[in-house]
């Protein structure tokens, strides 16, 4: 006969010792990240034009921005004149221009802000200028210096 004190280590064993057939599982995670960052770039393909102030011109093609940026809510591509949209000669002589930036045309001062949507692939949108007619102008050089930016949102 057994005492309680066998009875209670068998009873024990029992509910230890594996039960047949059934397998026990387990599993493990692991947590993959990744991250890109953003860029932003332009590039120009040309840096310099010449307008005919005394006829004036309408709409010339002065350079292609290439426009490349990855950030997820998008970007702007800012287009300013130093002078405030005026070619300017070191007399003090000026005479305003418009510039042109894809279907977009600038304000007054000569300043354009272009609302991108995100796109990894580059974007190429020209740039052009109009010019009225000045027949009156003193002779000299006339220029601005236009400055094109990107930003991400």
């Amino acid at each position: 006969m057994l005492g309680a004190g066998s009875a209670l280590l068998i009873a024990a064993a029992l509910l230890l010792a594996p039960t047949g057939g059934r397998a026990q599982s387990q599993q493990a995670t692991i947590t993959l990240r990744g991250s890109v960052a953003t860029e932003c770039s332009i590039a120009i393909s040309s840096a310099s034009a010449i307008v005919n102030l005394t006829a004036g011109q309408q709409s010339v093609p002065v350079a292609t921005v290439q426009e490349r940026c990855n950030a997820a809510n998008g970007y702007i591509v800012s287009v300013s004149s130093q002078n405030g949209g005026r070619l300017t000669s070191d007399g003090g002589s000026g005479v305003g221009y418009s510039l042109h930036y894809g279907d977009t045309n600038s304000a007054q001062n000569g300043s354009i802000n272009t609302n991108r949507t995100v796109s990894g692939a580059a974007r190429s949108t020209v740039l052009s200028v109009s010019v009225p007619a000045s027949p009156t102008l003193p002779a000299g050089e006339y220029q601005d210096t236009v400055v094109i930016s990107i930003t991400a949102k």
